[in-house]
């Protein structure tokens, strides 16, 4: 006599390999998803980057020193929406902290502080810090220096735009993979990454 269904073997087999594609498809899901947030997030500082470079040359060189700018370029609709968090602050894709203010510098500035959430020092997060020095490096005509460093202050390199590098001063445009690798590895295991981005009024 024939019997119907299947047997409690073969249906563990076929739980099994569902099991294996799913695990697959999710691990497949989510290395785009990460590959799609730094995309948005080259996307987003591009902007933000564009705008001050844009609009540093209109402030005044008596503009108060660390005077908040966040809220004048969101209320001049230079900010994508998604990134506006309060009048201080906005934040990326990956939730990288950006604040943007004047200087307290002897040449009256303009800057971004950049503060990532690499506590941990991970691939993933590795990869969040090359993008921002990635990004800002293909900004380096309109930079005026950057200085990457860690929080609490342990390790500090400044790096300058294409108009104002030198001998003995230190190129953003030469900034090579392995000196983002070596700058990476410097963030995360209990550290915080700063970078401080910067434009002369």
């Amino acid at each position: 006599m024939r019997e119907n269904g299947r047997s409690m073997v073969e249906m563990l087999g076929v739980l099994a390999i569902i099991g294996v594609l799913s695990v697959g498809a999710i691990a497949g899901y989510s290395k785009a998803m990460f590959k799609y947030k730094l995309n948005k997030q080259t996307e987003q500082l591009n902007t933000v980057f564009n705008a001050v470079a844009r609009y540093h040359g209109s402030f005044s060189k008596s503009t108060e020193q660390g005077l908040n700018l966040t809220s004048i370029f969101v209320k001049m609709g230079e900010i994508p929406t998604e990134m506006i968090d309060n009048n201080d602050y906005l934040h990326d894709v990956f939730g990288t902290k950006l604040h943007i203010r004047t200087g307290f510098t002897a040449d009256p500035t303009i800057l971004i502080e950049l503060r990532s959430e690499l506590i941990k020092r991970s691939d993933q997060n590795l990869e969040i810090c090359r993008n921002i020095l990635t990004i800002a490096k293909e900004n380096s005509h309109n930079i005026f220096w950057l200085e990457s460093r860690d929080l609490p202050i342990t390790v500090s390199n400044s790096l300058y735009g294409d108009m104002y590098c030198s001998e003995d001063k230190k190129c953003l445009k030469d900034l090579t993979l392995d000196d983002i690798y070596t700058t990476c590895t410097n963030f995360g295991d209990g550290t915080q990454a700063n970078i401080v981005i910067l434009w002369k009024i």
